[in-house]
């Protein structure tokens, strides 16, 4: 699977944490609306739940290892959305063995350049630049990768897309994911 593919996962688990954060809702309960709405693959959807799901179990161990990067600052201070970017990549780093640092790493500050501020990325990037230092994949090689790329299962073809032509009053409802209203790519 691509690291393309999943970045809509990424983004779904991002909208996930930030609406649990921000809400009275569950994790299940947002989980649930939002891949109902976010119409992924299976594979991609599993991808999402395993990183809403570990962030939520990891959380307390992942704030304090990110804390502990973040000088003059706290975390609590940091924009909600940077911060569940952060912790997503965090877990990756730490959890999921199979992700390449430099794919987590370039997805969290893509994310987060898209779905937060200008500066954003930079500051992302700064904190977990410092955090993949002290991550079990800090000497990550080329090797490693590949032994895994031959021990993963061969990708499927990606799904047919079909283009329809909307409205511009359809096209705005379609833009609307998980509350969120998603800039058009014509516009960023």
């Amino acid at each position: 699977m691509s690291a393309r593919s999943r970045r809509k996962a990424r983004e779904a688990a991002l909208s996930v944490l930030y609406q649990v954060e921000l809400s009275d809702i569950t994790a299940d309960e947002a989980l649930a609306e939002t891949l109902d709405e976010t119409v992924l693959p299976e594979e991609l959807a599993e991808f999402a739940t395993t990183l809403v799901r570990g962030v939520r179990s990891e959380q307390r161990d992942l704030d304090d290892r990110l804390a502990a990067l973040i000088t003059d600052y706290s975390l609590e201070r940091v924009a909600a959305i940077d911060r569940n970017v952060m912790r997503i990549a965090a877990y990756e780093l730490f959890h999921l063995p199979e992700v390449p640092p430099a794919v987590t790493l370039n997805e969290a500050v893509e994310i987060a350049k898209k779905y937060s501020t200008a500066e954003s990325g930079k500051f992302v990037n700064g904190v977990l630049g410092k955090l993949l230092l002290d991550s079990p994949k800090a000497s990550w090689s080329s090797a490693e990768a590949k032994e895994l790329a031959e021990d993963a299962p061969e990708p499927e073809a990606p799904p047919e897309v079909e283009v329809v032509e909307v409205d511009e009053a359809e096209a705005r409802k379609l833009l609307k994911v998980g509350g969120w209203t998603l800039r058009s790519e014509k516009n960023s």
